[in-house]
């Protein structure tokens, strides 16, 4: 007696796929966004109340689903104590290259423990003796 053998469908690769085009730089944002409010300890609530900005929206931003426009970037730096400019550059917003401000600076913005103000008056001092030390040539 001999067994009769169903045809198998072979499944369709995902990684065959082709991404949308920004679902990368959409991930990346989604991720550097639960990161970030990880990093803070801010729950998800806490960024609502904080930025003003609807869960759904939220939920879909850090799933990747939606590409975050200016004012939600702004929103959402406020509420995680961020520079706008670090998540314009996640985001894409901003070219890496255009931006002058040095890998110190941005270090400096990310810190959780430090204020708004002591990270603003940090990197005021750091550029002032950048500034100071500078040759003309550069």
């Amino acid at each position: 007696m001999a067994k009769s053998r169903k045809p198998t469908a072979k499944p369709a690769p995902a990684a065959v796929e082709t991404p949308h085009a920004g679902s990368g730089k959409r991930q990346s944002m989604a991720d550097y966004l639960r990161r970030q409010r990880s990093l803070a300890d801010i729950s998800l609530r806490k960024i609502i109340e904080r930025s003003g900005i609807p869960g759904v929206v939220l939920k879909e931003l850090e799933g990747g689903l939606q590409n975050p426009s200016r004012t939600i970037l702004n929103s959402l730096a406020g509420a995680l104590r961020l520079s706008a400019e670090t998540l314009y550059l996640q985001a894409g917003v901003l070219d890496p290259r255009d931006v002058e401000e040095s890998d110190a600076v941005r270090e400096i913005r990310r810190d959780p423990y430090l204020t708004e103000h002591q990270r603003e008056t940090v990197v005021e001092v750091y550029t002032a003796f950048r500034r100071a030390n500078q040759t003309p040539a550069d």
